[in-house]
């Protein structure tokens, strides 16, 4: 659901969003709540640290093999747009994606819009 693939170097990187993505975040020492203000302050480091942990939660036993960062900057070098192109920025979508639809509703807000119920007399 939330998977795609990049092509570089002849080869094809499958990359999955998910629960290990937002952990090897964390693991770099950032908290979720900082996560939208690293992004901005240097979109360089986050970005490829984002699709390279999407690419390791894709591969085979999360072991990343023939995988490296240095493929996501190769990737993001050749690519139309590089970095704030549209192809990364779809994949930098499906990630924010990811998190959104992972985070648990309002539960007060789903309630408040329930219609009200009759109330009976006793």
């Amino acid at each position: 659901m939330y998977s795609t693939k990049i092509e570089i170097n002849g080869k094809v990187i499958p990359i999955r969003f998910g629960a290990y993505v937002l952990k090897c975040i964390a693991d770099d020492g950032v908290k979720l709540q900082e996560l939208g203000e690293k992004m901005q302050d240097n979109p360089a480091d986050m970005f490829p640290k984002i699709i390279f942990y999407g690419a390791l939660n894709a591969s085979e036993g999360r072991r990343g093999d023939n995988i490296d960062i240095n493929d996501i900057y190769d990737w993001l070098d050749v690519i139309d747009g590089g970095l704030f192109g549209e192809e990364a920025s779809k994949i930098i979508e499906l990630f924010t994606k990811q998190m959104t639809d992972s985070l648990p509703k309002n539960v007060q807000a789903v309630q408040e819009k329930k219609a009200p119920q009759k109330k009976t007399k006793a």
